[in-house]
């Protein structure tokens, strides 16, 4: 049974009788109608592009876009990293910078710690401390603390 539809699809196409001079004549016709409009709208005659050239060519420029979207987010992501890369950078710079400073003023300070002269400046400064003979005057800034009440 398979074998007799496709023997009764190949008749009816088949069937079909075409007169090619009359095919050429409505040819011919159709694009004198086309080349007629254009001249009308001041165009210039192209050649004309058939559906599946149309269809290849969309095709084609959707194929070219999408390369041109990938390629432009791959540069856009690099730029991104790169501009990122580059103020982490300068911030590691700068606080590279800083910590050498810091650690020239301990260095400095270091040197000093050993002395008695030094360590009689920090006794009496932060931690209050006189020698004997000495009176130790403690003057407010005028604002009441707890203590004095």
């Amino acid at each position: 049974m398979a074998t007799k539809r496709k023997n009764t699809k190949r008749e009816t196409k088949s069937s079909r009788v075409i007169d090619i001079d009359k095919a050429r004549e409505e040819r011919r016709e159709k694009r004198a109608l086309i080349e007629s409009k254009r001249k009308r709208r001041g165009r210039p005659a192209k050649e004309e592009i058939s559906q599946r050239k149309s269809n290849k060519l969309v095709r084609r420029r959707a194929v070219y876009f999408a390369v041109f979207l990938i390629l432009f987010a791959i540069i856009g992501y690099s730029v991104f990293r790169l501009v990122s890369l580059k103020m982490e950078e300068a911030n590691a710079k700068a606080e590279y910078e800083a910590l050498l400073r810091e650690k020239t003023a301990l260095a400095e300070e270091l040197k000093i710690v050993d002395r008695d002269e030094y360590i009689e400046q920090k006794a009496r400064e932060e931690l209050k401390m006189i020698l004997p003979g000495e009176t130790l005057y403690i003057i407010s800034d005028g604002e009441p603390t707890d203590e004095e009440d």
